[in-house]
């Protein structure tokens, strides 16, 4: 099928309907490329070598968790008419994340999800993203309570922690739903919502960030697309 990772609408059903769960992604597939390109081309920290890409696995979310993310994406292009110029319904982008891995999900042969409460990874990817859990980490966020992305794959890598033994690092490559996002350089602490009129806070390089930070405040403007396994930076 042309821009899909699968090859027909029934592969496509029959993995839906089995998730959540993880597919490896084999390493000449275009997907593949695709995603380890992006991680290459977004590793921006000076005097940091882009670790090599290993393994990166699709994620397959239940229709259900997948509806409403479509629901809340149709709405948000509705208003903004963003097809129209030129960009993705929704203006949808892909966007990392870093989180806490206790388990070995990723490594070769570990495609199980654990049942650790403290394991943000599996949490994320067996539901996705809850933002009731918010600050659970570091106690606060710089534009508010909020789910925080990066086209940075090298920014979200510094919050990629392994609480278990491994070689590689996980990382989450993320359908995010942008809509009409307010550009911001300077903390915005109180927020809970997009300002009034936006979708999402684009903070931007500069003033008190040194690298792009896109937060979103809605449960259903994101979904976990990739788990991308990758060498120790």
């Amino acid at each position: 099928m042309a821009n899909s990772h699968f090859c027909s609408q029934t592969c496509i059903d029959d993995a839906e309907s089995k998730g959540p769960m993880i597919l490896e992604v084999p390493v000449g597939h275009s997907t593949f490329k695709s995603v380890a390109d992006q991680f290459k081309a977004s590793w921006r920290h000076v005097g940091s070598t882009c670790p090599a890409v290993r393994r990166i696995y699709k994620i397959m979310m239940p229709p259900g968790k997948l509806a409403s993310y479509e629901a809340y994406k149709t709405a948000v292009e509705g208003k903004g008419q963003f097809v129209a110029q030129g960009r993705s319904a929704g203006n949808e982008n892909r966007r990392w994340h870093g989180t806490r891995r206790v388990c070995n999900l990723g490594d070769k042969g570990h495609t199980q999800f654990c049942s650790q409460s403290s394991c943000s990874l599996c949490s994320i990817i067996r539901n996705s993203f809850d933002i009731t859990l918010w600050g659970k980490k570091t106690g606060w966020g710089r534009f508010g309570k909020g789910i925080y992305t990066s086209s940075t794959s090298s920014k979200s890598n510094d919050y990629s922690h392994n609480d278990c033994k491994s070689s590689l690092k996980a990382i989450l490559l993320n359908k995010v739903v942008v809509g009409k996002g307010c550009k911001m350089l300077q903390d915005s602490t109180s927020l809970t919502s997009a300002p009034t009129g936006f979708d999402s806070v684009l903070a931007e390089k500069g003033g008190s960030l040194n690298y792009d930070e896109l937060v979103v405040y809605n449960n259903d403007a994101i979904r976990p697309s990739f788990l991308v396994m990758y060498d120790e930076p």
